[in-house]
C-alpha cells in the first residue's frame, strides 16, 4: 500500500503510534521512511512535544529511530524556567486530561524519574545548546549520567555538530527521510551517513539491546 502512494499521516489513529505500542522496528522504519510524521499530536493527553516519545522512553532503539526531524527542542520548553513548579501538576497527569504537559512534567513522574538521565544524555544528542529547567535538572543530579549531561549543558558544542544540524535544518524534514533524494546528494557517503545520525542507528546496525 505504501508503495502504491497509501498515506501514512491521514487516520485518526495515527499509524506511527500504534507501531511505537507494538514496538514493532521493522514497521516504524518503514512508515518512517514512506512519509510517517514523527511530530503527531494524539488527539486525548495532548503534551507540549510530540506524542511518539511517550512510546520510546524505555527503548534506545526506538528513540534513536526518532532522528527522522523529531522535534527536540520542544521537550525542553519550560515557562517556569529557573522558578520552582507548581506543586499540583507534578503527577503529570490530572483531572484535566487533555492539555499541554510539558516534557519535564512527564520524566519527573515518580515511576519514570530514573530514566530521565538516560533518555535526556540522548535527546541532547539532536540539539544544539539547550536549557533546562529548574525541575528537570534538579531530578537529573540524582542520575549517574549527570556529570556528561552537565558538561554537555554548560560547554559549547563542536562545530562538527553544529554544521550537521544546520545541513538537517536547510534539508528539511521529508527529504532527510527520503532514500532517493539521499542518493543523489552530491556528498560523500560518510558525510550523509553523518548527517543521519548513522553512528547511532541501532535499528540498521541490528543491535536490539537498546531497552534500559
Amino acid at each position: 500500500l505504501l508503495n502504491a502512494g497509501a498515506l501514512p499521516n491521514q487516520d485518526p489513529i495515527n499509524c506511527l503510534q500504534i507501531a511505537l505500542r507494538m514496538g514493532n522496528y521493522e514497521l516504524m522504519n518503514l512508515l518512517l521512511r514512506h512519509g510517517a510524521n514523527v511530530n503527531y499530536f494524539c488527539r486525548v493527553n495532548t503534551t507540549h512535544f510530540p506524542s511518539a516519545l511517550q512510546y520510546a522512553l524505555k527503548d534506545e532503539v526506538m528513540l534513536r529511530m526518532l532522528n527522522y526531524g523529531y522535534d527536540v527542542h520542544s521537550c525542553f520548553d519550560c515557562p517556569q524556567g529557573n522558578t520552582s513548579h507548581s506543586p499540583y501538576v507534578t503527577d503529570g497527569w490530572t483531572s484535566t486530561v487533555i492539555k499541554d504537559t510539558m516534557f519535564c512534567e512527564v520524566i519527573t513522574l515518580s515511576w519514570l524519574k530514573h530514566l530521565s538521565g538516560k533518555v535526556v544524555r540522548i535527546m541532547l544528542d539532536y540539539v544544539d545548546h539547550v536549557h533546562i529547567c529548574w525541575k528537570l535538572e534538579a531530578v537529573l543530579k540524582e542520575q549517574e549520567l549527570w556529570p556528561d549531561i552537565n558538561s554537555i549543558l554548560t560547554n559549547a558544542r563542536s562545530l562538527k555538530h553544529l554544521c550537521r544540524l544546520k545541513i538537517r535544518e536547510c534539508m528539511g524534514r521529508l527529504r532527510l527521510r527520503c532514500p532517493v533524494f539521499m542518493t543523489f546528494l552530491p556528498l560523500p557517503n560518510c558525510l550523509k551517513d553523518y548527517i543521519l545520525y548513522k553512528e547511532y542507528d541501532l535499528y540498521g546496525q541490528e543491535n536490539f539491546t537498546g531497552t534500559y
